[in-house]
């Protein structure tokens, strides 16, 4: 089993095949699993790496402190053991802002970044400051096998497939770890640093993806180089939602960014 020891405790991962790095974070409550769909589309050219954020799947949390700087030193970490000194950040939801988060704190560590129905913040509007104090009171006393049917039932109206897996992330974990991991990823908020993006990046937003939407045209105009794209039929998960036409976006922004892998190349983040 692919288990790293790194400052902030046990780590685990998953690699598929080889060629420019490409990590793969996922969104709150699941686990790398998200990812499948990319992994069997990407793997035969890009070294796919997926990992289990602290909390979630097989990293457990007990060994530290829940903080946005946790993720992205776990992060960062995780590509140290690899011996990568850059590569392309893709995130869904909580995955995204961890990465965003990453580029901001360590731009030297990454090529391109992908925003799949990515908040920037849990405080944009004066709905989601009220709303989410009163879900993080909500993640402290709600069961997590109602939370697990809840999420699997909304998540999988446009595939069907997404509810066996969604039930079974969210119920593995704890409600105790649940509401440490929901409190870190709130506080987070990326705002101030978008604006000094300097690599590509492109964002992707489910038509139907209530959650974030009203976020992705301000991230869009903020950061420097983004790219946002619309896609039909889908919502928060949306990489799963429309697996084909989300790998035909990662495709062709890979091979438009990563270095080395077109000929025409872009700069990375320097």
């Amino acid at each position: 089993m692919p288990l790293v020891n790194v400052r902030n405790g046990p780590l685990y991962y998953r690699i598929h095949g080889e060629g420019p790095p490409v990590v793969f974070t996922h969104g709150a409550s699941w686990n790398h699993r998200l990812w499948e769909p990319q992994v069997k589309a990407l793997s035969e050219k890009y070294q796919v790496i997926t990992w289990d954020v602290r909390g979630h799947g097989r990293t457990p949390a007990d060994s530290c402190i829940l903080t946005s700087r946790v993720f992205t030193e776990d992060l960062t970490d995780l590509l140290d053991h690899l011996n990568i000194d850059s590569a392309v950040l893709t995130g869904l939801s909580m995955g995204g802002i961890i990465s965003m988060q990453t580029v901001i704190d360590f731009p030297e560590r990454v090529e391109g970044l992908v925003l799949i129905g990515s908040p920037c913040t849990f405080r944009f509007n004066f709905y989601e400051r009220t709303v989410v104090p009163a879900q993080r009171l909500l993640s402290m006393v709600m069961p997590m096998r109602t939370f697990a049917k809840a999420q699997g039932y909304y998540f999988s109206r446009f595939n069907p497939e997404n509810r066996t897996f969604i039930e079974d992330a969210v119920q593995s974990l704890s409600r105790q770890d649940w509401s440490r991991i929901w409190k870190a990823i709130t506080d987070m908020d990326c705002r101030e640093g978008m604006s000094g993006i300097k690599c590509p990046v492109l964002i992707i937003q489910g038509a139907h993806d209530l959650m974030i939407r009203h976020q992705q045209q301000f991230m869009a105009e903020t950061i420097p180089n983004a790219r946002l794209v619309v896609v039909d039929g889908a919502d928060h998960a949306t990489n799963r939602d429309k697996s084909e036409e989300v790998n035909a976006l990662l495709k062709n922004f890979l091979d438009n960014t990563v270095q080395g892998s077109t000929d025409g190349d872009m700069a990375g983040c320097e």
